[in-house]
């Protein structure tokens, strides 16, 4: 089964997102590509490079924050937000809820399957 670009290409962000900031013009270079070229092979899928590094850092957050004990100021730094607020706000538009709230509510989940 051939994968998509698109996944290829979070496969990829969910090592690189950890390591440095990330840009669509880092990526595009990682591929081999002008980052017009790169915006084009996700607008071909219906995506944008922010649309993609948004979900793939929100699939970081929940996983570290349903199967760690980190800090959301440590949490924040791992996924190279600036200040812990910042990674607030912007997991709250992803999920609807706090890192926090997220927590709570999803790690009890994890515990019962175990």
């Amino acid at each position: 089964m051939e994968q998509s670009f698109t996944d290829e290409m979070r496969r990829m962000l969910r090592v690189e997102l950890i390591r440095d900031p990330c840009t669509a013009a880092m990526v595009a270079s990682l591929y081999s590509v002008s980052r017009r070229t790169l915006h084009r092979h996700l607008k071909a899928e219906g995506r944008t490079f922010r649309q993609v590094a948004n979900e793939v850092r929100c699939e970081i957050a929940c996983t570290l924050l349903t199967k760690t004990n980190l800090s959301f100021s440590q949490i924040a730094e791992v996924l190279n937000y600036s200040e812990h607020g910042a990674f607030s706000r912007a997991f709250r538009r992803w999920s609807g809820q706090t890192p926090s709230a997220w927590r709570s509510s999803h790690r009890g989940l994890c515990e019962m399957a175990r």
